[in-house]
């Protein structure tokens, strides 16, 4: 029978259920820690279910009690009565790098390898995953063959028997009791999504709207022991985003918000429209899916893109950080811009100035006049930056690493282009590829003055090759 520290009592039947069947099944020696918490940085803890020390790596194991049968790929779980949840391996494996993070700071000179598994505690639950990491899921009755053989690990590890006990000590003497989320406001947690040092996101429901109760939270926070210039500083930093929102009207491709609320003494929460089956367009390329989207449908998506920063246009605001990690796609043709983080406003200059606002930017996708003076940037900025995720849509990769002089920056090669198009077992495929190669040349010109100059004229150019 594992031995059981418990840091925090568990929450839920399934949480209970995973102690008790994984003290009884697993091997005496192995040691068993449940419901801490691990503050690594700045925001919120991360939260653990259950951490297991066996023969070779310390197990980060997360426990869910859902039921039935699930299909999901690497980005969303769907259940048998429709619902849908992010998949929760990926926060899974960022808690486990925080984990094991903190472990080396704490047991200098030790090698332990710490890896994750998603424990379904119910027996009739049965996971269909397209996902490489699918064997991270496994059920609590392989619990104990499946802890016991080092070939689940990705390499070969050393033995760490000898080390439970400084591990037992860190886990008592450094992590904390665990005290979930449950609530936020009015909202009730459902799921924490993602997390990191600026900011964490939860999908919340909120508790007396019901025609569309599912809400992303992202909560921000600042330090409330810093000096009030810094504390007002990192105050607006988190409100420039509503601060070009408030500007706008609302539009079909440009993510809806309600206004931000105060949360604690030193964290804010902005409610944001939930996107049924949405994912980062970045998630997309990483997969590389754009190789299975046809050409109409990407050019649709670079045309919705087109409406939503016309809009923003009209009212002064650039969005400066047109990227694919700031655009959400969902199924139906469904295309949001995210993110106005870093956008220039009217009038209104932005918290971070000069060079720790350039570093914010992402060279592979920010105009090359922007990133020398984010002040100068106009619409061709975005045309620009739309041009670059135009065309990682189409190649799967963007045209440069980084950019670091404007004058030193080449137009985009067009060869790559040219392999795709005309490729006859591509989705792209164009008998007649020149006409949009012309455009991408004209949306990612170094020279801001030979770009496009509006979304009318590049969404009418686009119009004509839609079909093509």
């Amino acid at each position: 029978m594992a031995r059981i520290h418990r840091i925090a009592s568990p929450e839920n039947d399934s949480e209970r259920k995973a102690i008790s069947e994984l003290s009884r099944l697993l091997p005496d020696h192995y040691q068993l820690y449940h419901n801490f918490e691990v503050t690594a940085g700045g925001g919120l803890p991360y939260e653990y279910d259950l951490a297991i020390a066996t023969d070779h790596a310390l197990w980060h194991v997360e426990v869910k009690g859902y039921h039935g049968k699930i299909n999901g790929d690497a980005h969303r779980w769907v259940f048998q009565n429709g619902r849908s949840v992010p998949s929760p391996i990926a926060l899974a494996n960022k808690k486990t790098k925080i984990l094991a993070s903190e472990l080396r700071r704490k047991i200098h000179g030790q090698k332990i390898w710490v890896d994750t598994v998603i424990l379904l505690t119910d027996e009739r639950a049965r996971a269909n995953l397209r996902d490489p990491q699918a064997h991270r899921v496994i059920h609590i009755e392989d619990a104990r063959s499946y802890f016991a053989d080092p070939n689940n690990l990705p390499h070969r590890t050393q033995k760490i028997k000898h080390l439970h006990h400084d591990i037992t000590e860190f886990f008592m003497g450094v992590t904390r009791p665990r005290k979930r989320i449950e609530v936020i406001g009015l909202y009730d947690v459902v799921e924490r999504i993602s997390q990191n040092e600026e900011r964490t996101v939860f999908l919340g429901k909120h508790r007396y709207i019901k025609t569309r109760p599912e809400t992303i939270l992202k909560v921000f926070h600042f330090d409330m022991y810093s000096s009030e210039r810094n504390q007002k500083q990192e105050i607006e930093e988190i409100f420039h985003d509503q601060n070009a929102l408030r500007l706008l009207d609302a539009h079909p491709n440009i993510i809806d918000t309600a206004d931000m609320f105060a949360w604690d003494d030193d964290k804010f929460v902005l409610p944001t429209e939930y996107v049924e089956m949405g994912r980062p367009l970045a998630s997309l390329l990483a997969d590389h899916e754009e190789e299975n989207i046809s050409w109409k449908d990407k050019v649709d998506w670079i045309a919705k893109l087109c409406q939503a920063l016309k809009h923003v246009h009209q009212s002064d605001i650039i969005h400066r950080d047109v990227s694919p990690v700031n655009v959400v796609v969902a199924p139906g043709g469904i295309v949001k811009l995210v993110n106005f983080d870093l956008a220039r406003i009217p009038n209104t200059p932005h918290p971070d100035r000069g060079k720790k606002l350039i570093e914010r930017f992402d060279q592979h996708y920010v105009a090359p006049e922007v990133y020398e003076d984010p002040t100068s940037a106009t619409p061709a900025s975005d045309i620009y930056s739309l041009g670059i995720l135009f065309y990682e849509l189409i190649t799967g990769e963007p045209p440069y690493e980084s950019i670091e002089r404007s004058d030193d920056l080449p137009t985009i090669g067009t060869q790559a282009l040219l392999n795709e198009l005309t490729d006859a077992h591509n989705a792209d495929f164009m008998s007649a590829p020149q006409d949009a190669i012309d455009i991408l040349l004209k949306m990612t010109n170094p020279d801001p003055s030979k770009r496009y100059q509006s979304m009318d004229e590049v969404m009418e150019d686009l119009a004509i090759v839609k079909l093509m």
